[in-house]
């Protein structure tokens, strides 16, 4: 069964233990604990919550010391990105190498100078925008030749800085100067629609000038200076220069920190590895001495487990294994296993829904069918080839996580059904062949272009098998579960039905009548049959016939899904389409060196462009036609993956003793 067979424990230690005992744990990774807090039992009322809130409070505030230390010299230090990072990957240190490098690490004397520096940094940078928006301010009256504090000290006379309208300008100008003797105003700069000026009055026409500054709309500004403004934007701008220079000087200091980068990342782990420990302590309850714990373990590592437990708490535990019980079922975790060839379509699977325990897991079954659909809607040797050679190169040179690897072994896999099938289709980058090769490659078997109806009606054959298989797996469901009457009435009758319609049809086509009358009579057994047991879990009979009229209609469906499958040749026709399409350009640029160039760019730019919709568009659709064609006949998922308590492995692989 693919589907690993789980184990649910309880186990009783001491609390003096715990410690040990969760760092063994953590190392074997291979238990997922069930919350005991969350659970409303009577009989567990004697037992208290097993909590660490100050300690986990306490390792968030050092995790978060060394987050903040890596994020402030990422800001500043230049590190490997792109393909040289992916290429350089991840550090492997062992458990204790991680736990026993972080406990001698003087990593708190690093924080504290780049904490240092980070305040530093930003004073040097609120001050500096400080005086950027105090030299805003002044900017419009850097034409102002006189001194503030000169302004201020005049006795006799008041002054005043504003703008008014460009267009009341004039008119100001003519009104103030006739009315106001002792008066003196000048313009000082001019800001789109308005104009700044200096106007200053003798202290006897105070009333008056006001009076017209007001009419004219003049906004007066308050400018708390000492000095002339270009003196003073002249000094602010020295400040935010000397500021810029003690900034990077800062940023250069920070660069000589390079070297506790992998440090710090090693020390990031370790306080990852407690705080998850911290955490699951909040899925244990206790007494003042004793420990209880809850969890799952796959069947075959329960001895593995066992050992662990007697190397950490010698013979003071009590562990005890139960079967999932029926209340269990929708909450065992789920760990799927298969091998070699079906396990990267493991991802397929899981993308959709993982299983239930009690059901069967589909990745297996799906695998051939996926591998052989989106071949067939990819279609093209040269495609396939260059697939193939990336995903394997990838898997070679590159230290990849394992959810990637598992993904690039399914496009490492599919990869030799699309070769296959652009040889079965004579599709290689489209007829790129025909560039060098007069005639170019002859197809295998056939041109799909030429013969659409040939490879219609093979994509037709495989959509039945691939419903049918379902139904099967329904059916082996239901047996396995005793249900055979449910698999006759729910399956049985619904091959018959199909298989008698598409017997009716096939019978005709080709010239031989026993099919259509064998067609006939499944068709009737298999459609009474329906009626008269797709209702059977209404009440009444007037709702069992309602019920079984309305399953029979599910007959539309199923010709519909069988319509669906007609993407297989769509999809294979738009790529070798597309792929010829570029090369028919590259074919009327003639020859020549002009030719030659623009054609290699031609060829290039467009095969990767088409590679690139294309394996999308296959990729999506072969899902499509497992989740919705052929889930939907058999499949309930809603599974919850097994997460194991492990290590969180962001900066460093922690690896195994």
């Amino acid at each position: 069964m693919a589907i690993v067979k789980m184990s649910k424990f309880t186990l009783l230690a001491f609390n003096s233990q715990k410690e040990i005992l969760l760092e063994n744990l953590q190392k074997f990774e291979g238990v997922q604990f069930i919350n005991l807090q969350e659970k409303d039992t009577e009989e567990l009322d004697f037992l208290k919550e097993a909590n660490e809130y100050k300690k986990a409070s306490e390792i968030d505030g050092e995790l978060a010391k060394v987050k903040f230390s890596l994020e402030f010299m990422n800001k500043f230090i230049e590190r490997e990105k792109g393909f040289k990072a992916i290429k350089k990957g991840k550090k492997n240190l062992k458990y204790d190498e991680v736990k026993e490098f972080s406990e001698k690490n003087d990593w708190v004397a690093t924080y504290e100078v780049l904490k240092k520096y980070d305040s530093r940094l930003n004073e040097l940078k609120n001050e500096a925008s400080r005086l950027q928006g105090e030299i805003e301010t002044l900017t419009p009256w850097i034409k102002l030749d006189a001194s503030f504090d000169d302004l201020k000290s005049i006795h006799s006379s008041d002054y005043f800085l504003g703008s008014i309208n460009k267009k009341l300008m004039e008119e100001f100008l003519e009104k103030f100067n006739n009315e106001i003797e002792a008066s003196y105003v000048e313009k000082l700069d001019e800001v789109k629609d308005e104009i700044n000026l200096l106007v200053i009055f003798h202290k006897t026409f105070s009333e008056q000038s006001n009076n017209i500054l007001k009419e004219y709309g003049l906004n007066k500004v308050d400018l708390k200076y000492s000095g002339k403004p270009k003196d003073i934007i002249r000094d602010y701008k020295e400040k935010i220069e000397k500021y810029e220079k003690e900034e990077l000087e800062i940023i250069e200091e920070v660069k000589k920190y390079k070297d506790k980068i992998d440090g710090l990342e090693i020390v990031f782990e370790y306080y990852k590895m407690e705080e998850n420990k911290a955490r699951a302590v909040e899925n244990f309850l206790k007494t003042d001495k004793v420990l209880l714990i809850e969890g799952w373990t796959p069947e075959d590592k329960k001895l593995e487990l066992q050992d662990i437990l007697k190397q950490c708490c010698g013979n003071e535990y009590f562990i005890e294994f139960m079967e999932p019980s029926a209340e269990d079922v929708d909450n065992v975790p789920i760990l799927l296993k298969n091998n070699k060839l079906a396990e990267p379509y493991e991802a397929v699977t899981a993308m959709y829904s993982l299983p239930h325990y009690d059901e069967v897991d589909p990745t297996p079954i799906l695998a051939p069918f996926f591998f052989v659909f989106f071949g067939m809607m990819l279609s093209d040797a040269g495609y396939g080839l260059v697939m193939f050679i990336a995903s394997s190169l990838a898997l070679k040179l590159l230290p990849l996580d394992k959810p990637v690897q598992k993904f690039m072994r399914l496009f490492r896999s599919i990869s030799v059904s699309t070769i296959a099938w652009g040889i079965l289709y004579g599709s290689y980058f489209g007829d790129a062949p025909s560039l060098f090769i007069p005639g170019g490659i002859k197809p295998l078997w056939l041109d799909p272009a030429l013969n659409p109806m040939t490879v219609l009606m093979v994509a037709g054959i495989m959509g039945i098998i691939h419903l049918y298989t379902g139904l099967g797996v329904k059916a082996y469901e239901l047996i396995k579960s005793g249900k055979v009457l449910d698999a006759l009435f729910d399956v049985g009758f619904w091959y018959a039905t199909v298989t008698g319609i598409l017997l009716l049809l096939a019978g005709p086509a080709i010239g031989i009548q026993s099919l259509f009358v064998v067609g006939k009579y499944m068709a009737i057994i298999g459609a009474v049959g329906l009626v008269a047991t797709q209702g059977r879990s209404n009440k009444g009979i007037v709702g069992k016939i309602a019920g079984g009229l309305f399953g029979l209609y599910g007959i539309t469906g199923y010709l519909g899904d069988i319509l669906s499958y007609s993407r297989l040749l769509a999809l294979g026709l738009a790529t070798g389409l597309i792929g010829s399409s570029f090369n028919l350009m590259i074919r009327l640029l003639g020859k020549g060196a002009f030719a030659l160039i623009f054609g290699i760019l031609i060829f290039l730019g467009g095969h990767i462009f088409n590679l690139a919709i294309n394996v999308l568009g296959a990729y999506v659709h072969a899902c499509r036609l497992q989740y919705l064609e052929f889930f939907g006949k058999f499949y309930n998922g809603g599974g919850r993956q097994f997460t194991p308590f492990k290590t969180k492995n962001e900066y460093v692989n922690i690896i195994k003793d």
